[in-house]
């Protein structure tokens, strides 16, 4: 819900400062909000499964996450009337009415509780994930300055990349997808790998210990 509803908001501010055609905004509102639901589907899916409970095993939260899913189609179709509401309110600014104020207002009060719940369900995801996982600092390092490298080199040479039509937004997103989507989950299963295989290589040597 908060990934396509934060999706739709960014689409109508793109839109409305021409980042995006506005030729029929509501097809560009509706692509946001999909590529931001599914976004937000994924992200969520990785704290069920990294962020369980220590007395959940990776089978229940595998459950739980489809759960999740089966409750997100309930869910999300409120969440994209609501984002519909509270793009057009703000992309066409209309002559205000009751209908349409009153449909913005209460759009707007969903937008918000929905953002605020998953920021706040994601704290205490992120503190549960810290406290379980001994590579997050390192991993989190890693992204972050992947991010920063990733912003200077599009900066340096966007003439070449985006062919002259370049904004810094631009790069920022780019490098965070890259970061997040692509660094993240290979150098979380690096050190997994690498924390599994040092681990292996112990218990043969403690087998070869044994029959020596």
């Amino acid at each position: 819900m908060s990934g396509g509803i934060l999706f739709g908001i960014m689409g109508t501010i793109l839109t409305m400062t021409q980042q995006l055609p506005g030729y029929d905004f509501f097809v560009t509102l509706s692509g946001t909000f999909v590529f931001g639901a599914l976004a937000g589907l994924l992200h969520g899916f990785v704290l069920a499964v990294f962020a369980r409970d220590h007395d959940m095993t990776f089978g229940d939260s595998l459950r739980h996450a489809a759960l999740g899913l089966l409750y997100s189609l309930l869910t999300v179709p409120v969440a994209y009337l609501a984002t519909l509401w509270i793009g057009f309110a703000f992309y066409f600014q209309l002559d205000p009415s009751i209908g349409r104020l009153l449909g913005a207002v209460i759009g707007g009060w969903i937008g918000l509780a929905v953002l605020v719940w998953t920021a706040w369900e994601t704290w205490r995801a992120i503190r549960i994930i810290v406290e379980r996982w001994p590579d997050f600092v390192v991993v989190a390092g890693i992204v972050g300055i992947v991010f920063l490298v990733l912003v200077w080199f599009f900066n340096s040479f966007y003439p070449y990349i985006f062919q002259g039509n370049y904004n810094l937004r631009q790069a920022i997103f780019i490098s965070g997808g890259i970061a997040v989507l692509v660094v993240g989950p290979l150098t979380t299963i690096a050190f997994v790998g690498l924390r599994r295989l040092v681990k292996i290589q112990g218990l043969i040597r403690k087998l070869e210990a044994g029959e020596q």
